[in-house]
């Protein structure tokens, strides 16, 4: 967990491999630069011509599209969601209070909901978190 003690102050990416990239806050975008290099397989074609693109709302989207789920101030913003990632996500917060919420931001936004810690610990299925 990175010695991260405030939910509000967990800042990253979860890959989709279901691996942890901790990012500082408002560096996701350069975080993913950096990336390219260390985990290139997974970047499609369309993150790449987002991240030389430079523009970035088309790079947070192409990285969301080519499942990279962003955890930043309290939300996942997501569009795809593995097992693999939800059991990352799982680690990442169980010793954070389980009444504390984290938003869920789904469709690059356009849909939204909170779920508790202790709710979000117990879930054995992505499904409730994408419905």
């Amino acid at each position: 967990m990175d010695g991260v003690t405030d939910l509000r102050a967990l800042s990253g990416w979860i890959l989709p491999d279901g691996s942890w990239q901790p990012a500082e806050e408002w560096w996701h975008v350069s975080a993913l630069y950096d990336l390219t290099e260390q985990v290139p397989n997974h970047f499609t074609p369309e993150l790449h011509a987002a991240l030389k693109s430079g523009d970035e709302s088309k790079i947070r989207r192409a990285a969301s599209e080519a499942g990279f789920v962003k955890i930043s101030r309290q939300q996942i913003d997501l569009v795809r969601f593995t097992l693999q990632q939800l059991r990352t996500l799982q680690r990442l917060v169980e010793l954070f209070d389980p009444d504390a919420e984290i938003m869920v931001l789904l469709e690059h936004g356009n849909r939204q909901k909170n779920i508790r810690i202790e709710r979000l610990i117990k879930l054995k299925s992505v499904a409730p978190l994408l419905s």
